[in-house]
């Protein structure tokens, strides 16, 4: 079986300052993992769990994980992503699960309802292009996926995958028509990156400066919805049990204890 999760839309979107990165960097340096955040107030709970990213089903944080879940009873839970889930029977100690699968498992055996605390991607895309040129959102939104799942397939298979991840990237408001073809996106990139690598070689984003301006502006929009969505949830008394990457944790944590504490 296979699930999205939705994602959550708050009423109110709050501003919010996240934690530098160099603050960041000293604390991940530092810390154990996964990286917990809990907050009880009058009204309701927060149990934020920040993992480490990976989908071996040995790793010892999926048990933390699946104790915290039993400790703290949720009445709401989050997961990290968009993609599709697969809603597996029972957990499987061997072989690949992600955390957010692990989440879904929990989610569904207690009967809740599992959110994503993305934003919707129009609403990702809205925020992008109210900062930088049409195509060069769509540049970053598409490399952003095919770096990481190009390394999972044979060569002669990676301008298929980018193609179909160009598509797909680009059927939204805003970025209709901005690439047709690879043939487009290899000009636009030999203009605009001269002193680039290939975008077929790159490992990620961050590796081009004016890519990596954009993810951090694509954190800083995902930061505030899943701040927002976390606190109103929060203060209208539930529970709320989420699981995403261990950085979003870090860097959400003071504006979560401002809003909460």
């Amino acid at each position: 079986v296979l699930v999205r999760p939705p994602s959550y839309n708050p009423k109110t979107l709050q501003s919010v300052e996240l934690r530098s990165w160099p603050d960041h960097d000293q604390i991940y340096q530092d810390s154990e993992f996964p990286y917990v955040l809990s907050i009880e107030n009058s009204k309701g709970a927060l149990e934020y769990v920040g993992a480490l990213h990976t989908s071996d089903a040995e790793h010892p944080q999926l048990d933390v994980i699946e104790s915290r879940w039993r400790q703290f009873k949720p009445t709401v839970v989050f997961c990290e992503g968009r993609e599709m889930l697969s809603l597996f029977s029972s957990r499987t100690k061997q072989g690949r699960l992600s955390v957010s699968q692990l989440v879904l498992i929990l989610a569904y055996r207690n009967g809740l309802q599992l959110y994503s605390l993305e934003p919707d991607y129009e609403d990702e895309v809205d925020g992008l292009l109210g900062k930088f040129d049409a195509k060069l959102v769509a540049t970053y939104l598409t490399l952003r996926t095919y770096c990481s799942e190009s390394t999972e397939i044979s060569k002669n298979q990676r301008d298929s995958l980018a193609l179909g991840l160009l598509k797909k990237r680009t059927n939204v408001s805003g970025l209709k028509r901005t690439f047709e073809s690879i043939k487009d996106l290899d000009s636009y990139w030999e203009v605009e990156f001269p002193q680039a690598p290939n975008w077929r070689t790159l490992k990620n984003t961050e590796q081009v400066p004016r890519l990596n301006e954009i993810g951090n502006a694509s954190r800083e929009i995902s930061g505030q919805h899943m701040i927002s969505s976390i606190a109103e949830l929060v203060n209208n008394g539930e529970r709320v049990f989420a699981v995403v990457g261990a950085s979003h944790v870090i860097r959400q944590e003071l504006e979560l204890r401002r809003l909460l504490d």
